[in-house]
């Protein structure tokens, strides 16, 4: 449900040369790209160099003062992915590089200059100009996903399919990972939830970048009767391979009548995103292998790191595993 995407720093210098309209129409595509998108840039920041240098020529009006304010909050939210290599023996120019590395850090766009529109798209990546951009595919496919979310029917994908489209890039990166279910912990751990919380932890050791840079912390409801101990170790068991590395800890709240500690709410937040998992950490189906029904959209990250600290008092228990 995210997309990996990279901006030719040039498209600032272009706009600026084409007027207030071009200016305004790159503002507009930034604002889409913030939705649900990262942007791939140099290791080096050379890229954030490039682009502070060019808005420089800009004229000093509310677009520009706009645009200034989308990127600081890709910043903000983390969402520069540095994980492009430039050439630093100067033989191949910072375009190629992207282009040579564009699969390997999975871009699903490169936007660019309509000087460099007539390059060759690696496979399954697209490309386009500021001009073009609202004619991809990748546009609509981002704006519906932004606007409607994802709602899958049950078994409508295989758990692989279902776990890698809407998790796959939004975790990728993570260096804390915040679960929250409070039926979850409520229920025991019951069969579907064990399941799909089984099937993600090891997915997730083969998804992260840095498992061994990550923390991934659960938020649940407290079991019944002698569920903690239970839940305790199955997730502890569950915490191998990659993740023998990863700091995993169980958060339990209160779970005291008439007003449990947790949000019915279900989420997922990191320090770069936050999804909405409606129907909470059940949505693999243990018997088919594949999805149950289930719809998952995104929230605003500064409203669900919030709304789950807010809930901070109502924390009894916290398990390092």
């Amino acid at each position: 449900m995210y997309f990996y995407v990279f901006l030719q720093p040039e498209m600032f210098e272009e706009a600026a040369e084409d007027g207030e309209d071009a200016a305004q129409h790159l503002l507009a595509v930034l604002s889409g790209l913030l939705q649900n998108c990262f942007l791939a840039v140099f290791e080096d920041d050379r890229w954030g160099e490039s682009v502070k240098e060019k808005l420089e020529i800009w004229p000093e009006t509310m677009t520009r003062s706009n645009v200034k304010k989308i990127l600081v909050r890709f910043k903000k939210r983390k969402r520069f992915l540095y994980s492009i290599s430039p050439d630093y023996m100067g033989e191949q120019s910072d375009l190629g590089c992207v282009f040579e590395q564009a699969k390997t850090i999975l871009l699903d766009l490169i936007l660019v200059i309509a000087s460099e529109s007539n390059r060759s798209a690696p496979e399954g990546i697209e490309i386009a100009t500021r001009r073009s951009y609202q004619q991809t595919a990748f546009e609509p496919r981002r704006s519906d996903l932004a606007v409607y979310g994802k709602t899958c029917s049950k078994g409508e994908m295989d758990e692989a399919g279902f776990v890698e489209f809407h998790f796959a890039k939004a975790l990728k990166h993570a260096e804390t990972v915040h679960i929250c279910d409070r039926v979850c912990g409520n229920k025991n751990l019951t069969q579907n939830f064990r399941y799909t919380i089984r099937q993600l932890m090891g997915w997730l050791g083969g998804v992260l970048l840095d498992p061994g840079n990550c923390r991934i912390i659960f938020h649940m409801g407290q079991p019944k009767g002698h569920g903690i101990n239970f839940v305790i170790e199955e997730i502890r068991s569950f915490k191998k391979g990659p993740l023998s590395k990863t700091a995993v800890e169980v958060h339990f709240y209160d779970e005291s009548l008439p007003r449990p500690t947790l949000p019915h709410q279900r989420f997922i937040l990191t320090d770069q995103i936050a999804l909405d998992v409606d129907r909470g950490l059940d949505f693999l189906d243990e018997n088919t292998h594949r999805c149950r029904d289930a719809y998952v959209n995104y929230q605003k990250p500064e409203e669900a790191r919030k709304l789950l600290s807010s809930y901070s008092i109502g924390c009894i228990s916290t398990h390092v595993l």
